[in-house]
């Protein structure tokens, strides 16, 4: 009796002891549970401009978010060890900021276990692995084959299999496409659930089938599987933004898939850096094989495709072309400008907050993004950034997702009733009969 009470003992200290363990492991993993949060916010040109001696090789700290306007927020992480020299800086500029320690403490564990989740099926509240939204989106294909078809695209870098959903009333109507892209960045986590709500909404409401008449609907929820799945490994690595290519000359992974479209690549705001683990636009335009698959969606449907909307976070924004430049702004800019106000009011008036509106490159100027390749190569008419939530940087809690979904969704509504205005002069049934003045070509 005493000899089994002894071993039963120590497995209960074996299994504490590993448990604790992986904790300490854990812990040790992730830097940011130590690194503090500062939002720095200027006021005026010359502090905008100061700021970017922060993005300086070498001050150790890493940019989340860019200023936009004046009395929007920089966002910064920041080391123990650099936080005396960053307030310096913040002093000497007069800048206001804010500060939160101990940032990554504040990561949530992601579930591993998909058990608890499998139990109460598949919610549109909450984020799910690349292999659950693949699962997803196959059962949905099957049971709404009239609706939905899967396109095979072909494989990520790293060999998961990528598919475009296609979501019409009529697949054989040659409707105005309107394409939406998720996830890009990995650690963007609501944008790939921004793109699956949705997807949900257009196939199983009711009601939503008005927004399918005379318009279909392509929409690939996630664009960097490889990147995604790499910040669900641990909270270590759940800010990861770029894929997950490998460098073999470095030693590096990676490339940010939003510097990597071949229209004006790497003329401004890009690492040449392959080990920059921001913005570095990769070798070549199109190096990686997750934006080439959406340059050819693009190509191949450029006459019927009229809008383009990439979704990412955060900070609410809604942007469009010119984002390789605030020189200047396409002929274009004013109905660009006008139709992102109506997709903004749509949103407000669902209790959302409204989104700032402005050209991408208006207060920094970034090259390669597919925004900037759909409008200026492919001659996409309608293109835009769409950078949701605003407050939890990356780390959009699931518990609001439920409010903010729907909101956003009535701003989707709008682009299509838009959509529909311009390019359709006419219904046949659920056809959409393009106006014949439109043309396709290459906007300037």
């Amino acid at each position: 009796m005493c000899l089994k009470s002894f071993k039963i003992t120590n497995w209960i200290v074996l299994y504490f002891g590993l448990v604790g363990l992986f904790w300490q492991v854990e812990c040790a993993e992730n830097k940011y549970d130590n690194y503090s949060l500062i939002k720095i916010y200027p006021t005026g040109i010359q502090q905008i401009e100061a700021l970017k001696y922060l993005e300086e090789p070498e001050h150790q700290v890493e940019i989340l978010k860019k200023s936009r306007s004046f009395n929007d927020s920089t966002d910064i992480l920041v080391s123990p060890n650099d936080v005396p020299f960053v307030k310096e800086f913040i002093k000497n500029e007069s800048l206001n900021y804010e500060l939160k320690r101990n940032y990554g403490r504040s990561f949530e564990s992601v579930e591993r276990t998909p058990k608890r989740r499998i139990l109460r099926g598949f919610s549109f509240y909450e984020y799910h692995s690349f292999p659950a939204i693949q699962e997803y989106l196959d059962n949905l294909a099957k049971r709404q084959p009239d609706l939905v078809k899967l396109q095979n695209l072909g494989t990520s870098y790293q060999g998961r299999r990528m598919k475009l959903v296609k979501i019409s009333s009529d697949h054989n109507a040659q409707n105005p496409i309107i394409f939406v892209d998720a996830g890009i960045h990995a650690r963007e986590w609501v944008a790939p659930a921004m793109a699956l709500y949705l997807i949900h909404r257009l196939v199983n409401d009711p009601d939503a089938r008005k927004e399918l008449d005379g318009v279909d609907w392509y929409i690939l929820p996630v664009v960097n599987p490889d990147g995604y799945e790499y910040t669900r490994t641990s909270r270590a690595n759940r800010l990861w933004r770029k894929t997950r290519s490998k460098n073999s000359q470095f030693e590096c992974f990676g490339v940010d898939g939003n510097r990597n479209y071949g229209f004006k690549w790497a003329v401004s705001g890009v690492s040449t850096n392959p080990c920059d683990k921001e913005t570095y636009a990769g070798p070549k335009p199109f190096s990686e094989v997750e934006t080439q698959m959406v340059r050819n969606i693009m190509m191949e449907n450029s006459k019927r495709m009229k809008l383009y909307v990439s979704l990412h976070s955060y900070g609410q924004y809604l942007v469009y072309p010119w984002g390789y430049t605030g020189e200047y702004l396409p002929k274009e800019w004013k109905k660009l400008d006008t139709m992102a106000r109506i997709v903004s009011d749509a949103v407000q008036k669902a209790g959302g907050q409204p989104f700032k509106v402005l050209s991408a490159g208006k207060w920094y100027a970034a090259a390669g993004g597919s925004d900037d390749f759909a409008f200026g190569a492919v001659g996409v008419p309608y293109s835009y950034t769409m950078e949701l939530t605003n407050g939890f940087e990356f780390i959009y809690p699931e518990r609001l997702l439920r409010t903010v979904l729907p909101q956003y969704y009535e701003g989707f509504r709008a682009f299509a009733a838009q959509i529909k205005k311009e390019f359709c002069s006419k219904y046949i049934g659920q056809r959409c009969k393009i106006n014949s003045s439109e043309e396709s070509g290459t906007n300037s």
